[in-house]
């Protein structure tokens, strides 16, 4: 299952004191697009936890499975229903996230594919090895060729040299520059509409997890690391 966050529900429908999901925006777990589902939800088969319904993709035309997830505490009026979309790719966790980015090279999704796949079956020193192969994978993708031969410790000291890890925080000074038209919408000067509210939402979940998220959770695996050997 897939949650689907508020900022890509078009329209709600008001079923007692909850706003029931009615028309979302999603990846279709059939075709892969971003697509529009129209929810047709049984309200006859409902009951305290939730209700299912289901959607044909606007793309594709073929049907998806949605888990709309009622909130009993009757004191909560007006508080929006959670929302799921039934997805087996979601099911592969980080997997899923790379494996369709075009700009991520095939031989690392496969080695990553590797690593999960004898993680989960507990093969500890098969797992080293394809984390190593892994690192290898990312390092030879930034630093090229030339790095072929040297030891990790010393991919990952040039890596710095071959990586603009500054580059997305520079393009969102573009990006809200005075007199564009996204600049604008922060400042409501121009009207926004439903998806780009949804694309705003995801571009600050995206700002937060760069800038604090992932450095707090590396740094913290590493002294993890550190203190186990």
């Amino acid at each position: 299952m897939r949650e689907i966050l508020p900022g890509s529900v078009l329209s709600y429908i008001q079923y007692g004191y909850q706003k029931v999901p009615k028309k979302v925006k999603s990846r279709c777990p059939n075709c892969s697009k971003v697509s529009e589902f129209i929810l047709k939800a049984n309200f006859y088969q409902v009951n305290k936890t939730g209700l299912f319904a289901e959607s044909n993709c606007s793309e594709c035309k073929k049907p998806a499975i949605f888990v709309i997830m009622l909130n009993d505490d009757s004191g909560s009026r007006g508080e929006e229903a959670g929302l799921y979309i039934y997805d087996p790719l979601a099911t592969n966790g980080p997997l899923d996230q790379i494996q369709g980015n075009k700009r991520i090279p095939q031989d690392l999704v496969r080695s990553f594919r590797s690593a999960l796949n004898v993680s989960q079956s507990k093969d500890n020193s098969a797992t080293a090895v394809m984390s190593k192969r892994v690192l290898e994978s990312v390092l030879k993708n930034f630093n090229g060729d030339k790095t072929v031969g040297q030891s990790l410790a010393e991919q990952f000291d040039q890596l710095p040299d071959n990586v603009d890890l500054s580059k997305p925080i520079q393009a969102l000074s573009h990006l809200v520059s005075p007199n564009t038209p996204f600049n604008e919408m922060l400042e409501l000067e121009r009207d926004i509409d439903d998806e780009t509210a949804g694309l705003l939402i995801e571009l600050l979940e995206g700002l937060i997890e760069y800038l604090y998220v992932l450095p707090e959770k590396i740094e913290s695996l590493q002294e993890r690391i550190e203190k186990k050997y």
